[in-house]
C-alpha cells in the first residue's frame, strides 16, 4: 500500500504542475512555444472579426513568426472584463501592430512544490483516516509491529 500511495502522489504533483507567464527569454518567440499576446486596442477591433469582440490576450501555441506577424495555434481567448474562451487550436496571424506586448508560458517550480505538498499531504491524511500506519509507527510485517 505505501508503494502505491507513493507513486499515486508522484502521478499527481507531475500532472498538477504549475505554469506561469513571464517575458520571453529571446527578442522573438520560437515556434512550438507557448505564448500569450496582448493585444492593443486597435488590435483587438482589426482582429474582432476573427477572435470576437473586446478580447485582451490571446493564448496559442507559436506556429510562424516573421517581421509583419505571428502565427498562433489558439488555445484561449481572454476578454477586457476577464472572461475567457477555449478554442481548439485554430489559426490565426495576428499582425505585429496589433501585439502591445508577449509572454511565455513557463513551468514554475515553486508553485507546483506548493500545490505537489498540499496534495502529497492530503493523500497522506486520507491514508491515515482510512487507517494506514503513520511514517513513525513501527508497522512492520506483523501486525502492530511486533515480532513473531
Amino acid at each position: 500500500m505505501k508503494s502505491a500511495a507513493a507513486w499515486l502522489t508522484l502521478i499527481v504533483i507531475l500532472v498538477s504542475g504549475c505554469y506561469t507567464y513571464r517575458p520571453l527569454s529571446g527578442a522573438e518567440p520560437v515556434a512550438g512555444t507557448r505564448v500569450s499576446a496582448e493585444l492593443t486596442d486597435e488590435g483587438a477591433r482589426e482582429l474582432s472579426g476573427q477572435i470576437g469582440p473586446a478580447v485582451e490576450h490571446v493564448e496559442g501555441q507559436v506556429l510562424k513568426v516573421d517581421s509583419t506577424a505571428i502565427e498562433l495555434a489558439v488555445l484561449q481567448v481572454e476578454g477586457v472584463r476577464g472572461w475567457q474562451s477555449d478554442w481548439n487550436g485554430e489559426r490565426v496571424t495576428i499582425p505585429r501592430k496589433a501585439v502591445a506586448g508577449l509572454q511565455q508560458r513557463r513551468f514554475s517550480l515553486g508553485g507546483t512544490g506548493f500545490v505537489g505538498g498540499v496534495v502529497a499531504g492530503g493523500v497522506y491524511a486520507i491514508y491515515r483516516l482510512l487507517g494506514g500506519p503513520g511514517i513513525f509507527e513501527g508497522g512492520g510485517r506483523g501486525s502492530g509491529g511486533q515480532s513473531r
